[in-house]
């Protein structure tokens, strides 16, 4: 089974899913699919699993 994992959004607080493999690679920016921000997960206000 995937590991997924809710991300928030640091500029318009939006919620969405994120794959395991995207979260392990600390150098990769992660896209907001409400704003379109890209941002680094260390950057979320909030990820849950």
């Amino acid at each position: 089974m995937a590991r997924i994992f809710w991300v928030t959004c640091p500029r318009c607080s939006g919620r969405f899913y994120c794959h395991y493999t995207d979260l392990r690679h600390t150098d990769w920016l992660l896209l907001c699919p409400y704003c379109q921000h890209r941002f680094h997960q260390n950057d979320s206000p909030r990820i849950d699993d």
